[in-house]
């Protein structure tokens, strides 16, 4: 299962050395300047893009994000707080520990020579730690998104997906302790006992069929997958992050009360990405899905059965 921490209203971040990482010495005197001792909660991400470590007081009113992205290398320390003293102290104990970058040193190390260094855009976007970017950023990446080099064009477009990711809270896997009982819409018509015991979308696993109609749609190539920012928009829960090497891709969010859900697929043998949408308020999800120009399919899509186990 997987937990979305919430975070408070001030965000600030560095970035960092890839080799360098919260360790016990870090968070020992980041308790001692905020007065809150923070504790590793997961490992996990932001639903896409960069990799993160939580570390978060039991309130989560303070917390410390190690965010990697495993792609460029690029590795920045973000803070989130419910005051703007504790976001400060926190970023003044990071920046006195390690060699960091903020994002206006970043910024004036990519202008000298953007198509040199066109990479530089991502940690420069993760120094911003997901708060919205300065000016001088923004404008630049616009600047590199209309660059004649290719590599700076490429560059500039990953940056913005990570920038995008970056302004989630992050998710985490739970621990023993979060355990809890398998939402509602998540279950079986019949218990399923082994290490995956809710329901899928995909054909030939026997006893996790979902036992409820299914609505099926299609993003159509060209149109935005509006599912990451429906479930940011409508506070929903990742249940299940896939493995990124597995050949279904299945990723499932559910409503906070956990009557609904979004299953996310992907395959070689389906025609672009689907949704696929089932439970008790299915009408509110299908209404957001047809106005963000997704295709209602009348069932499963074509080549669906070839991607059972």
């Amino acid at each position: 299962m997987i937990t979305v921490v919430r975070s408070g209203p001030f965000w600030c971040a560095l970035a960092v050395g890839k080799n360098d990482s919260v360790d016990d010495g870090l968070l020992a005197e980041v308790a001692t300047r905020t007065g809150t001792t923070l504790t590793g909660i997961g490992h996990g991400g932001f639903g896409g893009g960069p990799v993160a470590d939580v570390y978060a007081d039991e309130s989560r009113g303070l917390v410390l994000i190690e965010a990697a992205d495993p792609d460029t290398g690029a590795k920045a320390l973000l803070v989130r707080a419910d005051s703007e003293e504790r976001a400060v102290a926190a970023r003044t104990v990071i920046g006195e520990r390690y060699r960091v970058w903020t994002e206006q040193e970043l910024r004036a190390q990519a202008r000298q020579d953007l198509a040199g260094q066109p990479w530089i855009l991502v940690p420069l976007v993760m120094a911003a730690g997901g708060a919205e970017l300065e000016p001088g950023t923004a404008e630049l990446l616009q600047e590199a998104l209309r660059h004649e080099n290719e590599d700076v064009r490429a560059a500039a477009s990953y940056a913005e997906e990570v920038a995008r990711e970056l302004r989630h809270d992050p998710m985490v896997m739970g621990t023993a302790q979060d355990e809890r009982e398998l939402a509602e819409v998540m279950r079986p018509a019949r218990p399923v006992y082994g290490e995956e015991d809710w329901v899928t979308v995909r054909p030939g696993v026997p006893g996790r069929e979902v036992p409820r109609p299914v609505a099926w749609w299609q993003v159509p190539a060209g149109v935005t997958d509006p599912l990451p920012a429906f479930v940011y928009d409508h506070d929903w829960l990742i249940e299940v992050a896939p493995r990124m090497d597995d050949l279904f891709y299945e990723e499932i969010w559910i409503a906070e009360d956990g009557r609904t859900a979004i299953h996310a697929v992907s395959h070689a043998e389906l025609a672009g990405r689907h949704l696929a949408v089932h439970g008790q308020d299915v009408e509110t999800v299908t209404t957001a899905l047809r106005e963000a120009g997704l295709l209602a399919l009348d069932g499963p899509p074509a080549g669906l059965d070839r991607t059972a186990p």
